[in-house]
Formats: C-alpha cells, structure tokens, sequence
C-alpha cells in the first residue's frame, strides 16, 4: 500500500476537488476514478475499516468485474461459481450450468479492500472514522462545504455521494428523494450445508413472499445463506435452514437490507450527484448492486471530471441512460415475480427446465443485464419452446 488511512482528526481540513461520502465499492470505484482523471480526490467513510461490516453475499460475475476493471485475485476470491440451481415451491428444480466459471464469491473485507488500493494507487485519500453528518451548497452550486460529527469542515469542489442506505446526507441534499423500497435480510453464515459448492441455490417458498432464499457457498462446508422478508426474516432464515440444510450450523450472522426499487432520476446532474444503492443502481430481482454501481460510479466521476474542468453538462445522466432502462425493467420483472402465486413460480421453473433453457441462458444470459440477457434467450427456438410449455402448463 503506497499510504495508511487517515485517521486523524483536525478542524479545518484542507480543500479538495471532489469528496466522495462512503466508502463501500461504488464510492470507492468512483474515488479512484476521478483521482485517475486528475482530480484531488478525498472519501470519507464513517466506519473504522474499510469493508466492515459484511453487508451482502459477495457474489459477483466475471463479466461483470471485467465491466468495471476489476481483475480477479486471490486476496477477496473465496469461490468459484459455474451455474446456478432454482428450486419452485413444490420442489421443481431448475438448473443452469457452465462449462466455465460464471462469477466469484467474494469475501467482502477483502474485496472492499482491493478497491481501496486501487484508489490509494490513484492518489486519491481514504479518511476512515468520519461522518458527514451535513452539506452547505452555495447558491451558485459551484462549492460545498461538508460538516461532520468532530465540528470539522472541509470545502470541496465536487461531491460524489455514495452512503448506501442510510442516504442520511441525500435527504438533507435532494429535498424530493424518496426511496421506500428497502427490504429487511438476513444472512447466516452456516457450516455443514451439504450442497453444490459450484452452484448459487436459490429457494422460493410460500413463507418466502418477499423475496426468494440463497446459499451462496464459500466452500464445500461454509455457505452464506440468506432470507430477506418483511416481517421475522430470521425465524424465515431458520426455518430455511431446516428445510434445506437439515445438519448444517450457524457459525455467524449478519442484518442489513437490500433496495428493491427502480433506479432513482435524482441526483444525475450539477456537482453533487448520487452513485450505488443509495441512488437506487440496483438489480430489483437479486438486490445486487455492486456492478452496476460500479458502472454508474465510473460515470459519475467521469460527469464530476467533465462538470469541473471543462464545464460540460449532462455527463452522467446520459452515461447510465441504457443501465437504468435495463434496472427499470429489471424492476417490473421483479414485481411480476413477487406477484406469481405457488403454482405459477411450479409452471414456470418447470417450463424452463423441460425446454432446455438452460443451456441457451448459459450462453446469451447475463447476471447483471438481465432483461437482456433473457430477450436473447427467449429469442430463439429453444425460448419459443420455453414459452409454450409455459402456456401450456398455466392453462
């Protein structure tokens, strides 16, 4: 590491170009690319060490890693992943499998680490220990001042705001933000799960409304499993694990919340912009966020770049345009999901198993494109079969 985090606390903190607020993977991505760019670049993260605490399941497609210049290592890759396997509430069983591996689990401390040190490597500054607890814009939008809890202040020229949930200083900023669709999860880490150590499991049960249950495994033993619900998700988790993992052990556990909302329009423009969960850059199937937060935080530096030196407007917004078309579908596939009864979620992951979709996902699917990864699909024979054994078994 070419620098330590700062941890030092003064009163008066020297101006920069841009702050960055979090310092999760989309602040982090972004730090590093606007410092890339030129720019004097200082993130701000409230917690003691980057990474902690744990707050999704780590499980990332290379593709997707590759989209945001992440290569794969050895320091956060915990797993390899070659497919996936669906189970319906009756018990159909659908499964995708590739002849190479599709995604990395990734052990979250670590992979946030890795992007720290790509943003050190960039010039930029990592302050931990820091929060922001408010902004002062000036009229003219061309500086902010930020405030934290120590009474310090720094002035900026650019603020990147990427706090994930809390969104506490988006509130106070965007005074129409309204992002109501955060989602309760658990997740346990389990030792003993007897299952595919290659494969993502995923379960939907009657008791499972909300949102469908996982095990994303780290090794043949250790697994991360997860329930997101509105009401008891950790009774929902253990009785998950009963069902599916009957001689298995919870070794630890962690809560947080996943977004399950469209992408927000807010935040796109001027010197102070929006990137990852709290903006709403997130898969609504999968409450995934990190690469397409990291897509849209590429962006956002890059508008931040634009917006400061060369005076140029709009940047961002037409950077994400195409993502948040895909999010938005995303969205709506989501809801229709959400919607399906028992036996709907039974005919459909029948259907696709019968079909031999699987086959033809694994070549035109992607993880994190998904609605186009599947309009490909569906737009072949195999995909024309899928849907009228659909219809067939619906009617």
């Amino acid at each position: 590491m070419e620098r330590e985090f700062n941890t030092k606390a003064t009163s008066v903190l020297p101006s920069t170009d841009v702050a960055v607020v979090g310092g999760g993977p989309a602040g982090l991505i972004a730090a590093a690319e606007a410092a890339r760019r030129g720019l004097k670049v200082v993130l701000f993260e409230e917690d003691n060490i980057i990474g902690r605490p744990e707050r999704c399941a780590g499980l990332y497609s290379i593709r997707g890693l590759e989209k945001i210049g992440v290569a794969l290592s050895r320091s956060y890759v915990q797993n390899l992943i070659w497919g996936g396997v669906i189970n319906s509430p009756s018990g159909e069983v659908f499964e995708i499998s590739s002849p190479t591996p599709v995604a990395v689990v990734a052990e979250r401390e670590a992979f946030d680490r890795y992007l720290a040190e790509k943003a050190l490597a960039s010039r930029a500054d990592i302050l931990v220990g820091r929060r922001v607890v408010s902004c002062h814009i000036d009229e003219g939008g061309r500086a902010c001042e930020l405030v934290f809890d120590d009474g310090s202040k720094l002035s900026s020229r650019g603020l990147i705001i990427a706090e994930g949930s809390s969104a506490s200083l988006a509130r106070r900023i965007f005074k129409g933000y309204d992002a109501p669709y955060w989602l309760p999860i658990i997740q346990l880490i389990v030792r003993n799960h007897g299952l595919d150590r290659r494969k993502a499991h995923v379960w939907f049960k009657s008791y499972l409304r909300d949102f469908f249950g996982y095990l994303v495994p780290i090794n043949e033993e250790l697994g991360k499993l997860g329930v997101a619900a509105r009401r008891d998700p950790l009774a929902k988790a253990y009785r998950l694990m009963r069902e599916e993992m009957p001689s298995s052990r919870i070794i630890g556990y962690s809560a947080h919340s996943i977004y399950r909302g469209p992408p927000l329009e807010i935040g796109l423009d001027g010197n102070v912009v929006l990137v990852g969960d709290v903006a709403g850059q997130v898969k609504a199937t999968t409450g995934g966020g990190i690469i397409t937060g990291g897509i849209c935080a590429k962006a956002a530096a890059s508008h931040i770049y634009s917006y400061l030196e060369e005076g140029r407007r709009g940047v961002y917004r037409r950077m994400v345009r195409g993502l948040y078309r895909e999010l938005r579908a995303t969205y709506s596939i989501a809801r229709a999901i959400d919607s399906m009864s028992d036996k709907t979620l039974d005919g459909l992951i029948k259907a696709a198993s019968e079909s031999g979709l699987s086959k033809t996902l694994s070549i035109r699917g992607d993880m994190d494109f998904q609605v186009t990864g599947l309009a490909r699909s569906l737009a072949s024979p195999v995909g024309l079969r899928f849907l009228c054994g659909l219809l067939r078994t619906l009617l």
